[in-house]
């Protein structure tokens, strides 16, 4: 089973040629860190942007996850 480890950050990309987004953890960003293909968007907390979006209006969620693509 999965161990989930609190207070770690989330690494948030986006694909440069079809937009595909991709979160990686310490442990697997430096797979795709450097590439150039692959747009480093947001670090994050996620369990705190989790929570602010399961709490939002879906207008709030709608920005907060814009805003974490852009």
């Amino acid at each position: 089973m999965n161990q989930i480890r609190f207070n770690t950050a989330a690494f948030v990309y986006v694909h440069a040629f079809n937009g595909i987004v991709r979160v990686e953890s310490i442990d697997t960003v430096k797979h795709i860190d450097g590439n150039p293909e692959w747009k480093h968007v947001a670090t994050i907390n996620p369990h705190v942007v989790l929570e602010s979006i399961l709490r939002a209006t879906i207008k709030e969620r709608n920005l907060i996850i814009k805003h974490l693509l852009t």
